[in-house]
């Protein structure tokens, strides 16, 4: 996908409305967040920080996962389960001081089941005292200038979200981009906020604009092609999430986005090929990736071993609260299909 990609007719009459909307001030929101921690490292200047590592470890320290962040500062964990969790940066190289911030995740019984969480946490990394084997922090990525007011507007709204005030703070950042349309991390957090409230009209003109700016950043494709699968414009999804996937090779939640995006569209093929590279990519611990592997192969391609081989390395890892007795069944049903189909195709055997 580039800048000047045509977009499906409902898509253009999406967006185009959703500029209109989001620069009149009007909102929508509403809340139903997903099972992750996610967020930003800057510099106390609100400068990103690129390529440094993340952790994400449990209660009594053990590290479940590591990651860097990306040209944005952005970093993600995926498939945790709830309870407390400690997010540690650690800047090694640089002239900022390590920094640990306690997530929590809460599961929220309903009925059918229960709700995940997404829970956001941007980090603001102090310098320190420079010493012989400390390097200052090299250029980032991507880099403005940004006018007074407009940073003012957007360092208010950063205040108003950490504060909970959900409204005023998209409000403020909505103010920010009006002051410079410009603003790349206005715009980010923008888009984040609008897809954690599941606004994906909004969230979708937003990561458009994001990647017109810079069209080098993950989150900006990858934002765009998880706003447009959840609008169904799977053509959009797809190309967003090949330009992720380009940019972050290593990235599990850009592959998987990029089946899910594939099969939408019918194009199973492609769909189990950029599947398994997010397995082979997550070494096999991602519960999402296993899930959506078994949907593909049971519901689209009537190959039912391979859907329970991969419901029981989901089972391996899946999130607490997850219906494990529910899955142990289509586990068994899965292979009971698989024995029948093939007890079929010998029937017809010479």
């Amino acid at each position: 996908m580039n800048n000047g990609s045509s977009f499906p007719g409902s898509a253009s009459l999406r967006i185009a409305c959703a500029l209109v909307l989001l620069f009149s001030g009007a909102l929508t929101v509403n809340a139903q967040n997903r099972n992750t921690i996610t967020g930003f490292v800057f510099t106390q200047d609100r400068v990103p920080v690129g390529q440094i590592p993340v952790e994400v470890m449990n209660e009594v320290n053990q590290v479940l996962q590591r990651t860097r962040t990306d040209g944005s500062g952005r970093y993600f964990f995926g498939g945790l389960s709830s309870g407390r969790f400690t997010v540690r940066v650690m800047p090694y190289g640089t002239n900022l001081e390590e920094q640990s911030q306690e997530v929590e995740i809460i599961n929220i019984p309903r009925p059918g089941g229960s709700t995940s969480d997404q829970a956001f946490k941007d980090f603001y990394l102090r310098v320190r005292k420079t010493g012989p084997d400390v390097k200052p922090i090299s250029g980032t990525i991507f880099a403005q200038e940004v006018p007074a007011d407009a940073k003012k507007l957007y360092e208010k709204g950063i205040d108003e979200l950490e504060s909970n005030r959900t409204e005023a703070g998209i409000q403020s950042l909505l103010n920010a981009v009006k002051a410079f349309p410009e603003y790349y991390v206005a715009l980010e957090r923008l888009g984040r906020e609008y897809i954690k409230q599941q606004n994906y009209v909004y969230a979708l003109a937003v990561f458009i604009k994001l990647v017109s700016v810079n069209e080098k950043s993950f989150s900006g494709w990858y934002g765009l092609s998880f706003a447009a699968y959840a609008l169904k414009e799977s053509g959009i999804a797809i190309e967003a999430a090949k330009r992720a996937s380009t940019l972050e090779q290593g990235s599990v939640e850009a592959f998987l986005m990029l089946g899910i995006a594939n099969r939408q569209a019918k194009n199973f093929a492609e769909a189990e090929k950029a599947l398994l590279n997010a397995r082979s990519l997550s070494k096999g611990q991602s519960a999402d990736v296993h899930w959506n592997l078994a949907l593909l192969y049971a519901n689209n391609m009537n190959r039912f071993k391979e859907a329970a081989d991969e419901l029981e390395e989901y089972l391996k890892i899946a999130p607490e609260g997850t219906k494990t007795e529910e899955v142990k069944k289509l586990v068994s049903r899965f292979r009971e299909k698989a024995v029948a189909a093939n007890k079929f195709t010998q029937g017809f055997s010479f």
